[in-house]
């Protein structure tokens, strides 16, 4: 995170993080956040397009300076190392990951470069991110950015702003900008909108169903366990890429034995990411799923985007792994804002 940021955000008394952030204003008003929960990595260089065509699970020839898209990058085994969002200004292509992923992530795509021409650079420190959300975000966002586009996936943009249409109930915008640009956004849009803390980023994504995972899940699923493919986040028509074989084949041959599910925990102490998931009548000490996103809920208990078994979906879950914890930590499974077929 770029310190004088953090500074500047810390004058003015905003709280970066906070697992009993007031949800609730994300849910209803216009807001404002800091994402410095995210980083960005530039990758830059003429061979740059093919290679994380290679690389990446998505078809980046879909990607121009209009459009971004959600991706990810596997190990050979299909499991994902990151997912992000991958967007392209300047005939650069950035991807905006969890920030304890960045030197995983840019190790992984370094063992791959060879004879390519490119540049890989974590860019966090140069632009800033901010999350303006709410049925009157374009408005709030037009004394920057002229002519706003409203589609999912969709980039506005001009020589200061990159602003970047994500999922969401209401009008939701990542901006990416300078320190100087950031300031000046901040200091006009927090006048007229709720700040909230980056937290409430998070729970508006576990409301879209988006998980993004972090360093506690990675190497842990394939992207059709995350519902990658279900978020226009997977190519299955584009050609290789590093785990395309086993990612493939359980699209084509395989029965997926587990998917991402929307659920609330009825628990007061918050989970972590990675903590396992139990069904009633698994065998002793075999979990069932893993937690990829977290928040508070504005009403009761925890919202979270989790992994689970297929099959134990019907069942009673809970987060601990004894039947005394059970109702302390007893897990209610909620609809995403998208569907898929019962495996």
């Amino acid at each position: 995170m770029n310190n004088d940021w953090k500074e500047y955000l810390q004058t003015n008394g905003v709280q970066l993080f906070d697992e009993t952030a007031d949800n609730k204003k994300a849910d209803n008003t216009n807001i404002i956040c800091d994402l410095s929960q995210f980083s960005v990595i530039v990758i830059a260089g003429d061979d740059a397009a093919s290679f994380i065509q290679g690389q990446f699970t998505n078809d980046v020839n879909t990607v121009d300076e209009k459009n971004s898209q959600l991706s990810a990058i596997c190990n050979n085994k299909g499991r994902m190392i990151a997912n992000f969002r991958l967007f392209k200004h300047q005939n650069n292509y950035f991807l905006s990951l969890k920030s304890d992923l960045v030197e995983a992530t840019i190790q992984h795509l370094q063992n791959y470069i060879l004879r390519a021409h490119i540049a890989i650079q974590d860019v966090s420190e140069q632009l800033i991110a901010i999350g303006v959300s709410g049925k009157n975000a374009t408005d709030l966002l037009a004394p920057f950015i002229n002519n706003i586009n409203t589609d999912v996936d969709s980039i506005s943009f001009n020589e200061n702003y990159i602003a970047i249409r994500v999922p969401g109930s209401q009008l939701r915008y990542e901006i990416f900008c300078s320190y100087d640009h950031a300031i000046a956004l901040w200091k006009k849009i927090s006048a007229q909108a709720e700040v909230v803390n980056s937290s409430s980023w998070d729970y508006l994504n576990i409301q879209s169903g988006i998980p993004f995972i972090d360093a506690n899940n990675r190497e842990e699923f394939v992207p059709q366990m995350a519902n990658m493919e279900l978020i226009n986040g997977v190519s299955f028509s584009k050609g290789c890429f590093t785990g395309q074989e086993i990612v493939a084949r359980m699209h084509y041959l395989g029965k997926l034995k587990k998917r991402c599910y929307k659920i609330n925990i009825n628990t007061d102490k918050k989970p972590e990411t990675g903590d396992k998931l139990f069904a009633e009548n698994a065998r002793a000490g075999q979990n069932t799923g893993a937690i990829i996103s977290v928040e508070k809920n504005p009403e009761a208990g925890y919202d979270a985007l989790a992994v689970i078994q297929i099959a134990d979906i019907e069942s009673k879950l809970f987060l601990h792994n004894t039947k005394a914890d059970a109702n302390e930590a007893s897990i209610t499974v909620e609809d995403l804002p998208y569907v898929f077929d019962a495996e």
